[in-house]
C-alpha cells in the first residue's frame, strides 16, 4: 500500500488501546464516474440538434470549504477539537486482506482524489470520536467516486485489516441512509480489537458540488449529520 493511500485511509478512524490512540484504515476515495453519450438518430434520418447539457457547478476552493466545517459551537458541550500533526510514515503499515475490492482501491492511492478537501476531528468524552471531511468537485465526479467507495466497502461483509503486525477483523453492515441532500451513503463497521469490539459508522451526503462525510461513534454521526449538511451552500 502506498504512503498516499495510507494517509487517506487512516485519518478517518481512531482506536484507543492501553492508553494510546492510533489511526487505522477506514475509507478510500478513488475511481471516476464515466458518463456515456447517447447515440445519434437512425440511418437515413436527418441529424437533429440536441440541447446542450447544462454545465455542472464548479468545485469550491479549499478556502471556501473550511468555514463549512463543524465547530465546537455547532456540536455543543463535551467536544474537544483535535489538532492533527503532519506526517504519514506511521501509516505505512496499514493493509487490508480478504476483500478484493478494497485491495484494488488501495493500489490506486497515488491518484488525485477530489478537487478540494477540508477536514476536522473531535473527541467526545473519553473514547468517542467524530471526524469530518468536506470534499468538492463536479457533482458527477463526486457521485461516481462515492458510489465506488461505498460499493467497495459494502462488497465484503468481513475482511482483515492489519496495523503493523496486529490483525483486526472487520465486519461491515449496510445502514439506512438519512433523507438529506442529493445522495446519501452509509455503512457500519464493527472492529474486533484485543480490548473488545468497537463500532464505527461512516456516512456521506452529497449536496450539489460538496460532500460531507462523518466517521465515528454511530450516535454522534447520526446526531450531527443534519447540522453538517445544513452548513453546506444551497444549490451547489
Amino acid at each position: 500500500m502506498t504512503r498516499e493511500t495510507a494517509r487517506e485511509l487512516s485519518h478517518m478512524m481512531r482506536i484507543s488501546t492501553t492508553g494510546t490512540r492510533r489511526w487505522i484504515l477506514a475509507a478510500a476515495l478513488c475511481g471516476v464516474l464515466s458518463t456515456g453519450c447517447s447515440s445519434g438518430g437512425e440511418d437515413g434520418d436527418e441529424a437533429k440538434p440536441r440541447p446542450k447539457p447544462a454545465a455542472e457547478p464548479r468545485p469550491l476552493a479549499e478556502a471556501a470549504l473550511h468555514p463549512l466545517l463543524l465547530t465546537q459551537a455547532d456540536l455543543g458541550t463535551g467536544y474537544v477539537h483535535v489538532q492533527e500533526k503532519p506526517g504519514s510514515d506511521k501509516f505505512d503499515d496499514v493493509a487490508v486482506q480478504g476483500c478484493p475490492a478494497l485491495e484494488k482501491l488501495g493500489q490506486s492511492g497515488e491518484e488525485k482524489m477530489f478537487a478540494a478537501k477540508a477536514e476536522t476531528s473531535f473527541t467526545y468524552t473519553r473514547d468517542a470520536t467524530l471526524d469530518e471531511e468536506l470534499h468538492s468537485d463536479r457533482p458527477s465526479v463526486l457521485s461516481g467516486k462515492l458510489r465506488e467507495l461505498f460499493g467497495a466497502y459494502t462488497s465484503c461483509p468481513t475482511y482483515t485489516m492489519t496495523a503493523g503486525t496486529i490483525p483486526i477483523e472487520v465486519k461491515v453492515t449496510k445502514s439506512v441512509p438519512p433523507n438529506l441532500g442529493d445522495e446519501q451513503f452509509v455503512y457500519t463497521s464493527t472492529l474486533e480489537l484485543p480490548s473488545g469490539a468497537q463500532v464505527l459508522k461512516t456516512m456521506a451526503v452529497r449536496k450539489g458540488n460538496v460532500v460531507v462525510m462523518l466517521v465515528g461513534a454511530p450516535a454522534l454521526v447520526d446526531r450531527h449529520m443534519k447540522t453538517a449538511v445544513g452548513k453546506l451552500p444551497a444549490g451547489g
